[in-house]
């Protein structure tokens, strides 16, 4: 009786939630919060992908200064996704490693690289709004809008990110 009374005890301690350290319950919430992250990162960069294609397609049917326009608001969307692309790579590297020291001064490399692609996204925004006003192309226009709105969301997104690494 002694004996199963033990093991009863030791199963509960063992095996209930409650036993499992705060600490990992805390890194597994962190976990989902950064795959979470880097998924929304990875989804904006397709956005930007699709809508560059899409005012590249459009751009074939102009041509001299309506082209040039919309071609440079292309050019915004497809420098959007390398900025994304090099966050993405940076936040899954600092997520994958495991010793504190190592962590401490990537996050330092990882919050500049955050401020850095945080200021380029907004350079673009505002350089696409240059180019929406000067098009003379409905469609261009509209294609624009949305290309310079995924460029903000995107800027505030490392913005979030940035602040959660602090």
């Amino acid at each position: 009786i002694k004996v199963a009374i033990m093991l009863a005890v030791f199963a509960s301690c063992c095996y209930s939630q409650d036993a499992v350290p705060k600490a990992y319950q805390q890194d597994a919430l962190e976990i989902a919060a950064r795959k979470a992250v880097l998924v929304d990162l990875d989804t904006r960069k397709k956005n930007l992908m699709a809508q560059s294609d899409d005012m590249a397609s459009i751009a074939k049917s102009l041509n001299g200064f309506d082209f040039n326009n919309a071609m440079s608001i292309s050019d915004h969307a497809q420098h959007g996704m390398i900025y994304l692309d090099a966050v993405y790579w940076f936040v899954g590297t600092y997520d994958r490693m495991q010793y504190v020291e190592d962590k401490n001064v990537a996050k330092a490399v990882l919050q500049d690289r955050l401020g850095f692609y945080a200021l380029m996204l907004d350079m673009a925004v505002d350089r696409t709004n240059g180019h929406l006003g000067l098009t003379r192309v409905p469609a261009v226009a509209q294609q624009g809008q949305r290309i310079r709105d995924e460029l903000r969301a995107a800027k505030v997104k490392l913005d979030e990110i940035a602040a959660s690494l602090k």
